[in-house]
């Protein structure tokens, strides 16, 4: 009995301890919140209408708890992100704190990001396991933030014009074509392994979906990392020193 009462103490106190150790991070959003622009649309969301710029947001990272900075694809000075939850909002200048979930996006997403991630990858040259991180244009930027709410609130198909969610009107003809473009590619590209992905949960502002630097491929504080470890990561880095370089 007293060995039972031991085990059952000891559940309870790791769950306390799983629930006070939720990882959690602050971002502040930047004044200019959309990296490389955003595309106004008018979506319908369940019975209602939204009127939505789409596209990527940018912002900083501070107060980083149970969470390292180098988990995060750049640091904790430059930050990309998708809003994945059109139930809240944020805005420019706002400052945020969230609670970091590792598990990555739906599995809807994933396929949709593989497929931005093959798409992109393919056009450019690159091998980018964060190219969907890394949109050249406030075009691009817009139909990968449409394709993550059709992956995130639509179960079956790809019909971004219908549905749970739907674009009734205003969507720029650059973004539909790249919306197209990525859609087209969803069932002959491989999903985005949900290890770099990650989601930021928080009560009263928009939930976000950024990248995430998975724990196999970050080089440890007290070992040599492999090279194969630092090809990966830098390969995430090349590719978004794009968009810091247009912002600057």
């Amino acid at each position: 009995m007293h060995s039972i009462k031991q085990l059952i103490s000891f559940a309870v106190l790791a769950t306390a301890a799983a629930a006070c150790g939720a990882a959690t991070v602050r971002v502040s959003f930047d004044d200019n919140i959309f990296a490389v622009g955003s595309d106004n649309m008018a979506i319908r969301y369940g019975k209602s209408t939204l009127g939505v710029a789409a596209g990527m947001f940018s912002g900083k990272l501070s107060n980083l708890n149970g969470v390292q900075a180098s988990t995060f694809v750049l640091g904790a000075s430059e930050f990309y992100a998708y809003c994945y939850d059109l139930d809240e909002t944020v805005w420019g200048g706002r400052k945020v704190d969230y609670t970091v979930n590792l598990d990555g996006g739906t599995a809807r997403t994933l396929d949709f990001l593989g497929a931005v991630n093959s798409v992109l990858n393919t056009r450019y040259g690159t091998s980018d396991p964060y190219a969907w991180l890394n949109p050249r244009s406030g075009a691009v930027a817009a139909a990968i933030q449409v394709g993550i709410w059709e992956s995130l609130y639509d179960t079956s198909g790809w019909n971004w014009a219908a549905g749970q969610f739907g674009v009734a009107y205003g969507a720029d003809s650059s973004t539909a074509s790249w919306l197209n473009t990525f859609i087209g590619a969803v069932n002959t590209s491989d999903a985005l392994d949900g290890a770099y992905v990650m989601t930021l949960v928080a009560s009263g502002a928009q939930d976000m979906i950024t990248g995430s630097v998975p724990a196999r491929v970050q080089p440890l504080a007290s070992q040599v990392p492999e090279p194969a470890s630092l090809a990966l990561v830098g390969l995430a880095l090349v590719g978004l020193t794009a968009v810091r370089r247009r912002q600057s």
